[in-house]
């Protein structure tokens, strides 16, 4: 529910306001309600569904039909290249490669922090690609490991806890692992 610009930490603190303008949480809670998916709040605003995730992948599905947008899944890009009209992109689709022109192109690939999980350093390399400044990464999700198991019986327990540092301050849970 907190997910306004203030809540932001960037070097730019301009950067998230036009994207949080022009779809913010509450049109996706008022999205969530047309398809009479019920949830609740839990502590520092975070939002669950009384049933199952897989509804808002369901309502996210069919907001994709009708618009006419498509899922690709087992997709690899191989290639991206500027264009007179835009982008070219190779891309490896279930064992096949095929070219896909478009005028715009938006990245949205997540962080490269956990790449046992598939995350990797894709939007840096796009962005050094077409010389766009790429401010040096920094941990955001930092572990503490210790090399005695002392803490082990503790994992899966989460503690309310303020992190803070000479900027800044919130309240967050702390999760044993």
């Amino acid at each position: 529910m907190y997910a306004g610009a203030g809540n932001f930490l960037s070097q730019n603190p301009h950067f998230c306001k036009s994207a949080l303008a022009r779809f913010t949480q509450w049109d996706f809670v008022e999205l969530v309600d047309r398809y009479s998916i019920d949830w609740h709040e839990k502590t520092l605003g975070q939002l669950f569904c009384d049933g199952s995730a897989k509804q808002i992948v369901s309502m996210l599905l069919s907001e994709m039909d009708k618009v006419g947008a498509e899922l690709w899944l087992l997709s690899a890009m191989k290639g991206l290249r500027k264009t007179e009209d835009g982008f070219t992109l190779e891309i490896d689709r279930e064992g096949k490669r095929i070219s896909v022109n478009c005028r715009s192109l938006v990245v949205a690939s997540g962080g490269k922090s956990i790449p046992k999980m598939g995350a990797t350093g894709l939007a840096y390399d796009i962005a050094r690609q077409f010389d766009v400044p790429v401010i040096d990464t920094r941990p955001g999700l930092v572990p503490f490991t210790f090399s005695e198991d002392r803490f082990k019986p503790l994992a899966g327990v989460a503690l309310p806890a303020r992190l803070s540092n000479a900027r800044t301050s919130f309240d967050e849970a702390l999760l044993f692992t």
